[in-house]
């Protein structure tokens, strides 16, 4: 049985070799869609080069994934010797080895159509590799297996040599239908190849999600954008803080290039021309071409909306935002009333709530805190009150002369209620911020509660101060054994810390409990031995016990440390 199956391999070789006289008609025009692809570094050196090939006349192009890992550029050079830019990365698949991608090519190229349908067991194929000559050179062999890859696609093994030149290079039917690209054995064998699918490859594409993955991530070159624009959108956002400034531009150019009837992109580029114009112009004067860009596309965006009022808030929201953060500029076109005029004129074009929100802003930073509050109760009462625009709402009015504590807590309430059932990080913050005006209230019990709420919140994860805090609520609460547990917990978390021995020894001796109290009172002067109000209540304690000798040395040990309240207590106790 081997020999026979050695024979086959044989036959099958010089088959490989003989057909070389006998190319099908369609081999020569094919062997101008195989070409060879070159990657580039970020310092300009060359990483690494293989061979890919055309499946689409527009230049969509497919080869290996490892040819592109961490290259910033990557060139292809077809059989004739031109050289063209590799565009973008259109879809990656690490595991498997594969890349798809689109080349800058001036006109229509040869391309390989993809195979419709997986190609049967016993079917002899051809291997097309990348070659200069005016004939093709190619192999030829017959696929030994299929297996499942991705439903609908297979997975090829085919009875064909395979050189490490020939990596990637195509497969063929015997009607010039690519199914394949060629990829070694993995055990090393040399008389065989295998064929992952083609039209895997070429069903490669990018979700939103996948720019932030490490398979594209380790690419450097531009990658394409997903077909649907809520998709391509959504990832634009996730990109923006992944790219410096100028490459942050192009990917932006070039999604403008993508969808150029969308709104978006040129709101983005605006921004970037606004607030990055110091990284992307050489001098000052171009540092004022930029801002006018940026004005600019805020027109190019408004073309694109159905939105009346768009121009004018864009504009305004543009120019508040650069101006808040930049008091250096003289343009009279960029300034605080300015972005109010625009303002204005936005709520006289389209009064929409969006416009009283950046209003209610605008006023806040001006220290125009009622009317501010005004503007954003008009949002509260909107369909796009939010927590941030209750939270705001709230700052403002803790900012008006003789403004009501429960109308401040009540607005958080109502920012923290906003956050609905899946609570998070930004809801702790507005917890933690009633949690304050519940303390100035004496309303200790609801503050509790408020600590309880905000270490849920968080899932656990708080610092040993956190505890220490609670503890004092719990401590004017009343809730001794829970003041004690906490304080003790804060303890635990930070054993260097002088003041959590002393709350310690306070919570003591409220229970009555003055020898233990005084081991706390101990602890916190071997840590910090200047600590006059521990010696203070060291004194309590000692009264507490009737030993007035040892009170009257820790006050008046207590006096020399500077403690305040000292004096009093020396002369309650020691005359």
């Amino acid at each position: 049985m081997r020999r026979i199956l050695h024979l086959i391999l044989i036959s099958c070789l010089c088959l490989s070799a003989a057909a070389q006289k006998n190319a099908p008609k369609w081999m020569d025009k094919a062997k101008r869609a195989v070409f060879t692809v070159t990657t580039y570094g970020k310092d300009g050196n060359k990483l690494a080069t293989g061979t890919g090939f055309f499946i689409s006349e527009t230049g969509v192009a497919v080869s290996a994934y490892d040819l592109f890992k961490g290259a910033r550029e990557a060139t292809v050079t077809d059989s004739e010797g031109k050289t063209f830019p590799v565009k973008n990365i259109q879809g990656a698949d690490d595991l498997y080895d594969a890349i798809k991608f689109q080349v800058v090519v001036p006109k229509k190229v040869a391309f390989l159509p993809v195979a419709a349908s997986p190609v049967a067991n016993g079917t002899n194929a051809y291997l097309l590799p990348y070659s200069t000559g005016k004939k093709a050179t190619f192999k030829s062999g017959e696929v030994v297996e299929v297996s499942k890859l991705k439903e609908p696609y297979k997975y090829y093994k085919m009875a064909i040599a395979l050189d490490e030149s020939e990596l990637n290079a195509p497969l063929l039917t015997p009607e010039g239908e690519v199914f394949g690209l060629a990829q070694a054995d993995a055990g090393g064998r040399k008389d065989i190849c295998y064929g992952l699918s083609a039209g895997y490859v070429g069903s490669l594409s990018i979700s939103s999600t996948d720019y932030l993955s490490s398979v594209y991530r380790s690419i450097d070159i531009q990658k394409g954008w997903p077909k649907e624009l809520d998709q391509a959108t959504l990832a634009l956002y996730l990109i923006s803080g992944t790219q410096d400034v100028k490459t942050r531009l192009e990917t932006v150019n070039d999604f403008i290039a993508s969808f150029p009837d969308a709104p978006d992109g040129y709101l983005t580029r605006s921004d970037l021309y606004a607030y990055n114009r110091v990284e992307l112009a050489s001098s000052p004067s171009e540092q004022a071409v930029y801002l006018q860009k940026a004005l600019e596309d805020i027109k190019n965006a408004s073309r694109y909306s159905d939105k009346k009022g768009d121009f004018w808030y864009n504009q305004a929201k543009l120019i508040y935002g650069v101006v808040s953060v930049d008091s250096t500029l003289a343009d009279p076109a960029w300034t605080i009333e300015t972005a109010m005029e625009a303002l204005d004129k936005a709520i006289g074009e389209d009064d929409q709530p969006a416009c009283h929100q950046l209003r209610a802003d605008i006023l806040f930073n001006k220290g125009e805190f009622q009317q501010a509050f005004d503007e954003y109760m008009i949002v509260n009462n909107s369909d796009i009150a939010s927590s941030s625009s209750y939270y705001l709402a709230a700052k403002a009015k803790e900012q008006v002369t003789g403004f009501n504590i429960g109308d401040v807590i009540d607005l958080l309430d109502k920012a923290i209620e906003k956050c609905g059932t899946n609570m998070n990080v930004e809801a702790a913050a507005y917890v933690l911020e009633r949690i304050d005006w519940r303390l100035r209230l004496a309303q200790y019990t609801e503050a509790v509660a408020d600590y309880d709420l905000y270490y849920r919140l968080l899932g656990g994860q708080v610092l040993p101060n956190f505890f220490f805090l609670r503890e004092q609520a719990k401590f004017r609460a009343g809730d001794l054994e829970g003041a004690l547990k906490d304080i003790q917990t804060a303890i635990l978390g930070s054993s260097d810390t002088p003041d959590y021995y002393a709350e310690e020894a306070s919570i003591y001796v409220r229970m009555q409990k003055y020898p233990d109290a005084l081991k706390s009172i101990e602890k916190a002067i071997a840590i910090a031995p200047d600590f006059g109000a521990c010696y203070r209540l060291r004194g309590v304690c000692y009264v507490r016990l009737e030993k007035k000798a040892e009170a009257c040395e820790a006050f008046n040990k207590a006096k020399e440390l500077g403690d305040p309240l000292a004096e009093k207590l020396i002369k309650e106790h020691c005359k």
